[in-house]
């Protein structure tokens, strides 16, 4: 009986050491630790944040609280994309910004919306009404509105359940969900039941007709989502997907056939389990069949922060497929968020010297290699993208590379 007694009190003891304390119990905290708290019994694995005044505060508080490692980003439109990737692949997460930093995620935000999500998605934004610590003052909830993203506005003492029922929210509706944080309640006190939530298992499945977004697939897409919004079942049946290259339109076609032969080496190489980020472009095409070789698309330049995000949901084998137009204009930066968390992400660049997709408008000698500049020790080449052999070689070794892995195929 005395050592029943023992094992029962290290476990409540195990317990309140790693929750601080009893589910149900009363605490009297600052905003700030509220929310920090919120997340925490709300089971987010992942969380992202850009320094900001206030702001910041309450994504360090929650990574105190959950011993986490604490990694700022640099850019807002990687913070979001990097959670929305780890919620993609299955994991609770949240994006902490502010309302400009908000803002400047906007396309990854509307994008997002359409994509969906797997496991709960939030994004704080924290409204600066005077603009005291910002550039200026906005209207940010008029600014909300208009993404049409869903969001909450609690008070104060109902910030504590309303995160968890936002939570509960975004993984009913498979949307992200904002909730809108007064910045200047942060130092107020509330009084907070604490409550464990009861997170659901979430695993990401294929589904490019979601997922992929892409000319050929946007009129289904608006169809699913404003069904899931209004909670209904879609009665439009799913568009019937193009033969890769023969199915394509001319001006797609002749680009897309450039591709093959290292399309067809990644399929053999990548393996079953490869979760593959792509970017909106010639290379996106590639999600289709025969090749089924792209898994998710969002902005143009979103693929590096979606895979890196994925990588951070516990998925291992995480690729991002891009073209150097889209990696110049956004890409670059999510590369700076995969060398800073060590993340060992296979990135595959193809170089054409153009943006493919919107008319061939040029990259001027020397800003793609100067911009890679800085990362000579994890690049490779393939030379000769007609070459199979050549592609199966180069894409094989940085498989199984345990590093970061650049790869620039040359179809200039």
């Amino acid at each position: 009986m005395r050592a029943n007694r023992l094992v029962l009190l290290l476990l409540v003891l195990l317990f309140f050491g790693f929750t601080g304390s009893a589910s149900g119990a009363r605490e009297r905290l600052t905003l700030t630790e509220a929310l920090a708290t919120a997340l925490l019994d709300s089971g987010v694995q992942v969380a992202t944040n850009v320094p900001a005044t206030g702001v910041s505060e309450v994504f360090d508080a929650f990574h105190k609280k959950s011993g986490k490692r604490i990694i700022y980003s640099y850019n807002e439109e990687v913070a979001y994309t990097v959670a929305h990737g780890a919620a993609l692949g299955g994991v609770r997460a949240a994006a902490i910004l502010k309302s400009h930093g908000f803002a400047k995620a906007a396309n990854s935000v509307i994008d997002s919306i359409t994509a969906g999500t797997n496991a709960g998605f939030l994004v704080f934004v924290f409204n600066d009404k005077t603009g005291h610590n910002s550039d200026n003052a906005f209207d940010a909830l008029a600014f909300i509105k208009g993404t049409k993203i869903p969001f909450l506005h609690p008070q104060p003492g109902q910030y504590y359940p309303e995160i968890q029922r936002a939570f509960q929210m975004s993984e009913e509706l498979q949307v992200p969900v904002a909730v809108f944080i007064e910045s200047d309640d942060l130092p107020r006190e509330v009084e907070i039941e604490r409550k464990k939530a009861a997170v659901p298992l979430s695993e990401y499945k294929r589904d490019i007709y979601q997922h992929l977004l892409c000319p050929f697939l946007a009129p289904y897409q608006q169809k699913l989502l404003e069904a899931r919004l209004a909670k209904k079942a879609l009665t439009m049946e799913k568009p019937k997907l193009p033969h890769i290259p023969e199915q394509l339109p001319p001006k797609y076609r002749a680009a897309a056939e450039k591709y093959v032969p290292v399309f067809a080496a990644f399929k053999k190489i990548k393996g079953e389990d490869a979760i593959v980020a792509g970017d909106t472009g010639t290379s996106a095409l590639f999600a289709f069949p025969p090749y089924s070789s792209v898994d998710i698309t969002t902005y143009y330049g979103g693929s590096v922060p979606l895979a890196i995000g994925f990588y951070m949901a516990g998925r291992n084998n995480v690729w991002a497929v891009t073209g150097d137009y889209a990696f110049l204009a956004a890409g670059n930066m999510g590369l700076i968020e995969a060398i800073q968390r060590g993340i060992p992400l296979k990135i595959l660049i193809f170089h054409n010297g153009v943006a493919g997709a919107t008319g061939g408008q040029p990259i001027l000698p020397g800003v793609f290699e100067n911009v890679l500049g800085g990362y000579r020790n994890n690049t490779s080449y393939i030379l000769n993208p007609q070459d199979r052999g050549e592609a199966e070689k180069v894409l094989k070794k940085a498989k199984n590379s345990n590093r970061l892995e650049i790869i620039i195929v040359e179809v200039m």
